[in-house]
């Protein structure tokens, strides 16, 4: 492995643990105030947050050219709006933990990277 990939591995690594934190933090806010039902739902975003995070990465990686990496944000973008409707449609998690856990990991993808 080279050394740019080894170093933008650990990137990935990194921002992915403190997407962790922070999702971890939303939840227990939203667990004292409100319940065990809205934490669970900030958990739930969180995790979205932290797939797609992994899956851009994943794809960075990997790419083959300017097109890959087209279709890897296209996918995701699709990837978001399937697992957040699922989340709220059919599993029928609170919204409002969920959109703010979601919003406070992606915050903090670009607060990590830039800090970067």
């Amino acid at each position: 492995m080279s050394f740019a990939a080894e170093t933008l591995r650990k990137g990935v690594r990194r921002v992915l643990l403190f997407q962790a934190l922070l999702t971890l933090l939303v939840a227990a806010v939203f667990g004292v105030a409100r319940g065990r039902y809205d934490f669970l739902s900030a958990l739930y975003g969180g995790a979205v947050a932290l797939l797609l995070s992994g899956w851009l990465g994943r794809g960075v990686l990997r790419a083959a050219g300017l097109g890959s990496l087209y279709a890897n944000a296209i996918t995701r973008y699709g990837a978001a709006m399937l697992f957040l409707g699922l989340g709220m449609g059919v599993i029928r998690l609170a919204p409002l933990p969920l959109i703010v856990a979601f919003a406070v990991a992606q915050l903090g993808f670009l607060a990590e990277m830039r800090r970067r």
